[in-house]
């Protein structure tokens, strides 16, 4: 395929690949292309909240694309930001590998790439911006210890063969060994929701004495809390995740979610942001930057700040 068939004019991709675009005439100077895995997802819908306030207060213009969890459209907006000449990219890779080349065509062309949460297989990257993934498993795995008295068997659903997830295992397994070598790892799963949904099926059978279960990510423990409800074993297992979508927000306000360890995904699209704007204007780059892990329980997600963490009910990217 020739060069000029595989690229697509400016207008074309942007109509095919899913972006908004940007004010017809705007400096492409002060123009940041960010695409991430889906708009659904309250935690890319917080990430690209930041950046858009961060994007207003130093006068950047900001066309978003939604790769809808599919790496071709994805690859497809990250080209069409490249055609448009913007003035940097911020990305949350879909598929790190598959995303990879065409990343590395934008900084063939001058282009910063700045990673936020996911980053593509790249070693040429800007910056990255993710969460302290370890820290989250680390405070599900004090939650849940101290949650059962310190002793006793948990069931761990590990998520998908994600480095964020792997990570997240990692805090949680170091924490019970060190803190907690009371507390027994009765069996590991992984996979996505549903998957979480039959292990705890499962788990409710074969371990009528369990105490809890780790999950990695909020999708994972609203599927986990419905089948242990339906198991009749809600009242007895404790179950901890990360990250809080509506399902498990109301999970945790009614008690059948222990805790969730939060990533502020809100002020890591504002550093995204920052450095982005740092690498077009010559200001210092940090390089690489790691949000805190933060815990919310029942007993405080009432009064709980989320500013830093959810965008506004209103905001759509």
């Amino acid at each position: 395929m020739g060069k000029n068939a595989r690229y697509m004019t400016t207008a074309l991709v942007i109509a095919a690949a899913g972006l908004s675009a940007a004010p017809a005439k705007a400096d492409t100077q002060k123009t940041i292309g960010v695409t991430v895995p889906y708009f659904a997802s309250p935690f890319w819908k917080a990430g690209l909240y930041g950046v858009d306030q961060a994007g207003k207060e130093h006068g950047y213009s900001v066309i978003k694309g939604d790769a809808k969890d599919k790496a071709e459209l994805q690859i497809e907006q990250i080209r069409g930001f490249i055609d448009k000449k913007v003035a940097a990219i911020i990305i949350g890779a879909a598929d790190a590998a598959a995303v990879g080349p065409a990343v590395e065509e934008a900084i063939d062309k001058g282009i910063p790439v700045i990673a936020l949460s996911v980053p593509p297989k790249s070693d040429r990257l800007t910056s990255f911006v993710g969460a302290d993934n370890i820290g989250m498993g680390r405070l599900q795995g004090i939650c849940i210890g101290r949650a059962i008295g310190g002793k006793g068997e948990v069931g761990l659903f590990a998520g998908p063969d994600e480095i964020w997830a792997k990570l997240r295992v990692t805090g949680f397994k170091n924490t019970m060994a060190a803190d907690f070598p009371d507390i027994k790892i009765i069996d590991e799963k992984a996979g996505g929701a549903k998957d979480a949904g039959i292990a705890a099926t499962n788990w409710a059978t074969a371990y009528p004495g369990m105490h809890g279960i780790f999950t990695a990510a909020d999708t994972m423990a609203v599927e986990t809390i419905k089948s242990l409800g339906t198991a009749g074993t809600i009242e007895t297992v404790k179950v901890s995740t990360s990250n809080l979508n509506d399902e498990a927000k109301a999970a945790l306000e009614a008690g059948t979610l222990t805790c969730a360890s939060l990533q502020p995904a809100v002020s890591m699209g504002r550093e995204a942001m920052r450095e982005a704007v740092a690498a077009v204007e010559g200001g210092k780059v940090l390089g690489r930057i790691e949000a805190p892990a933060l815990l919310v329980t029942k007993d405080k997600v009432a009064n709980y700040d989320f500013s830093k963490i959810i965008a506004p009910a209103g905001y759509q990217p």
